[in-house]
């Protein structure tokens, strides 16, 4: 039996779907599914209400009477922009956000949807990877000043997935201003500039984060290697130092710090004893050993004692170009030619566009009386030098 007062409510309304409707955005489903299930008797193609009915059922955990109600809907929601949102409601919490999102997006362009429309579209199309239509909405969401902290990371996803890397930037930078205490979004603008080799302003960026985030290790890893590309090593290896303290399991700064210690000679003994530690730490980490190395030639360590190192990190590791690299130069000190040679080889396997192996191998095929071997890699190693001042701007292209 329906209750008096729910038959007086039913006709005290025009739209004969909004009382169930809102008893569900209420919480009352049983209310909403007395209220829904006498509309859509009585207007059979009321879409709205059937979407509604969908919505209740699952709630209710009522399964089968759901996907019913909503296939009852689906062909009303082509001229029904309220359908269509209501829809979206339902296959959203139902787990098929891909036709949520389309749904939604068809809302969302209708001249009846609400305010949020355009908000929730883009989300859920960004969700579903629906990139040009998170774009198109999440711009009009972001002229209507909505929802700035997830719009912004959101639209940043979004451009740097259709590889729009410059508009990513400019959302990047407004997600910046817009969050100053957000430490991803300070962190993520300055690790940005850094990737596209904008390392000063990636320095001045990084810099203002850390005065908010001094225990910050991604904002100390990405503000030392803005220093680093700028060759400003004394910087670089406090913030490499700092980092340690912040956390020493993490390997980044070691390997950062065995690159640039011999630019800075008078840190050697407190790198030496960072170097061991990790080294000994039981981490199985390939550059543990090479770092412990490297820390240990800047001290003049005889090469006996830096040999078995190297040899450790290049059990662990073949791919990487640095280890046969010193390899090599221990065995050129050393004078075995040949065995340099092949270590080399090694390292220009792992690493054809280094310079540097093609500059040491060339010097050991003079030595073996290789001239051709020589000239073709002094050749390579003067292409790949010039490449590198071309990108870096210390020559015109």
């Amino acid at each position: 039996m329906v209750s008096l007062a729910i038959a007086l409510l039913l006709f005290q309304v025009a739209d004969r779907a909004q009382p169930g409707l809102t008893a569900l955005d209420q919480g009352r489903f049983h209310d909403a599914r007395t209220l829904l299930e006498i509309v859509v008797k009585e207007q059979t193609q009321n879409g709205p209400a059937w979407a509604g009915l969908a919505r209740t059922y699952g709630a209710l955990g009522l399964k089968v009477q759901a996907v019913e109600a909503a296939k009852r809907a689906e062909p009303l929601s082509a001229r029904s922009p309220e359908t269509q949102h209501a829809l979206a409601l339902y296959y959203a919490q139902s787990g098929n956000r891909s036709r949520a999102a389309e749904l939604e997006c068809l809302y969302a362009a209708s001249p009846r949807a609400d305010t949020a429309a355009a908000a929730r579209a883009a989300m859920l199309s960004a969700e579903v990877k629906r990139w040009p239509q998170a774009i198109e909405f999440g711009r009009k969401a972001l002229e209507r000043g909505q929802r700035l902290d997830l719009l912004l990371p959101m639209l940043v996803s979004a451009y740097e997935a259709t590889g729009r890397m410059d508009e990513a930037m400019e959302m990047r930078r407004r997600y910046a201003a817009s969050a100053a205490l957000n430490e991803e979004a300070q962190a993520g603008y300055g690790i940005a500039l850094l990737r596209a080799a904008r390392f000063r302003e990636a320095a001045e960026q990084l810099e203002r984060a850390r005065k908010t985030f001094d225990k910050s290790t991604q904002i100390e890893l990405a503000l030392g290697t803005a220093y680093y590309a700028q060759r400003r090593f004394p910087e670089a290896g406090e913030r490499f130092f700092r980092m340690i303290e912040l956390d020493a399991s993490i390997h980044q700064p070691y390997i950062f710090l065995a690159r640039m210690i011999e630019q800075a000679p008078e840190r050697a003994a407190k790198f030496v004893a960072l170097a061991k530690a990790w080294n000994e730490s039981g981490t199985r980490h390939a550059f543990a050993p090479y770092v412990y190395a490297k820390a240990l030639a800047v001290t003049g360590a005889a090469d006996d004692l830096i040999r078995p190192l190297i040899e450790e990190a290049m059990r662990r590791d073949g791919a990487q170009w640095e280890f046969p690299f010193e390899m090599g130069q221990l065995l050129e000190r050393a004078r075995d030619y040949a065995g340099a040679v092949s270590a080399y080889e090694k390292s220009i396997a792992a690493a054809a566009k280094r310079p540097e192996p093609h500059y040491r191998i060339a010097r050991m095929y003079d030595r073996l009386g290789r001239t051709a071997d020589a000239q073709r890699h002094r050749q390579i190693h003067a292409e790949l030098i010039r490449g590198e001042q071309k990108r870096t701007g210390m020559i015109d292209p």
